[in-house]
C-alpha cells in the first residue's frame, strides 16, 4: 500500500505515513458530514414543503370561512334584535357566537378545524354586532324623530291654547 521511497529518511517516512492517516480521517468525517446533511435534507424537505402547504391551506381556510359566514349569519335578524333590544341586542351579539356546520369541517386536517371554526366565529360575531349597532342607531333616530315631531306638534297646540285664551 506504502511505497517506500529510499531517498526518504525514516523519520521522514513516518511523517508521511502518520499525514496519509489524518487526510483518510477527514475524508471519513467529510463523508460523513456529507452523508448527515443530505439525510438531514431529506427528512426535512417534506417537513419544510409540507409547512408551506399548511400555511397556504390555512389561509385558504380563513378567506373560506368568512366567506361562509358572511353567507350563513343573518344580518336582517341580528338588525332587528338591535333595533328592538337596543343595548341588551348588541350585547347579545357580541357575546353569541355563530358555529359553521359540522358537514363542512369533515375529512379536514385538525389546524384547518380550528383556523376554519375561529375564523367563521369572529367574522360571524363581526357581522352580527355591526348589524345589532345598526339596528340600535336606527331605532334611536327614530325614536328621537318622533318624539321630536310630538313635543313639536304639542308645543304647537299649546302655544294655539294659550293663544286663543
Amino acid at each position: 500500500m506504502f511505497e517506500i521511497i529510499s531517498i526518504l529518511t525514516e523519520g521522514e517516512l513516518l511523517f508521511k505515513i502518520i499525514l496519509h492517516k489524518k487526510e483518510v480521517y477527514i475524508m471519513k468525517f467529510v463523508k460523513y458530514v456529507l452523508a448527515g446533511v443530505l439525510t438531514f435534507g431529506f427528512i426535512a424537505n417534506p417537513v419544510i414543503l409540507k409547512a408551506a402547504q399548511t400555511s397556504e391551506e390555512l389561509k385558504n381556510a380563513c378567506t373560506q370561512a368568512e366567506f361562509d359566514a358572511q353567507r350563513d349569519v343573518n344580518g336582517m335578524l341580528w338588525l332587528a334584535i338591535g333595533f328592538f333590544g337596543g343595548i341588551f341586542g348588541i350585547a347579545a351579539a357580541y357575546v353569541i357566537e355563530p358555529s359553521p356546520p359540522a358537514s363542512r369541517l369533515i375529512g379536514k386536517s385538525a389546524e384547518y378545524v380550528a383556523t376554519y371554526t375561529d375564523c367563521y366565529k369572529s367574522a360571524g360575531k363581526d357581522i352580527q354586532t355591526k348589524n345589532a349597532i345598526k339596528g340600535c342607531v336606527i331605532s334611536g333616530l327614530l325614536y328621537v324623530a318622533v318624539y321630536g315631531c310630538y313635543y313639536a306638534i304639542w308645543a304647537a297646540a299649546a302655544a294655539s291654547s294659550a293663544a286663543t285664551h
